[in-house]
This record gives structure tokens, sequence and C-alpha cells, in this order.
């Protein structure tokens, strides 16, 4: 799989002296797996790093809006390290299930 973002004109560029430069990003499933398995270990510590620690409070954020309660199933797609499966799983309690999904083999693996 091949994904491709490419900048849209902007309605300004007719009409003004602004040059656009139309760039085209291109990553492969398989590029994108790579850079994954190589941070796998450092995944929540480069998320504590990159956000200032905020990735905490958003997560927090996201299960409560979810709407999960006691006895619910749940799935968390691209789990990461699990953090949010974790927390769903107090939601959800031991009534409740919790399924995760990662395409990211090594990190699901540090998970046990």
């Amino acid at each position: 799989m091949i994904c491709t973002v490419t900048p849209s004109p902007s309605p300004l560029s007719s009409s003004s002296s602004l040059t656009l430069i139309h760039r085209s990003i291109r990553c492969t499933t398989e590029r994108r797996r790579d850079l994954f398995n190589r941070i796998a270990p450092v995944y929540d510590n480069l998320n504590d790093l990159l956000s200032l620690g905020q990735h905490r409070i958003w997560k927090r954020m996201a299960v409560s809006w979810s709407g999960a309660k006691l006895g619910d199933c749940v799935l968390d797609l691209c789990c990461g390290s699990g953090d949010l499966a974790f927390l769903l799983s107090e939601k959800v309690g031991f009534s409740g299930k919790v399924a995760s999904f990662s395409y990211n083999n090594r990190i699901v693996s540090l998970l046990y």
C-alpha cells in the first residue's frame, strides 16, 4: 500500500504573487512498519517527550469520551503499547472485554 499526500492549490495562487510548491509524500507500509519497529522499545517515552506528557491526558479523555462502561466489549485498533487498552479495561471491568490490534508485531511482543 502506498499513501500519497499532495497539497491542493491555494485559491490565492492565481491572484497573488505567491509561488506554491507541490510535493507528494510517499510512504510504503513496509517503511512505516520499520519505523515503528525501531521505536517500539521507547514508544511511550517518545510520546512523553514529544507531547510533554500531554498524551497521557489525551488518552484518559479519549477513554472517557468513548462511553465504554462496565460489561462492554471494546476494540483498540493500532494499539501501540496498549496503554489505551489498559485504561479501557478499567472501564469495562471483569465482565467486559478489550481486544487490541496492531500491525506492529514488535511493539505487541513487548506487551507480554
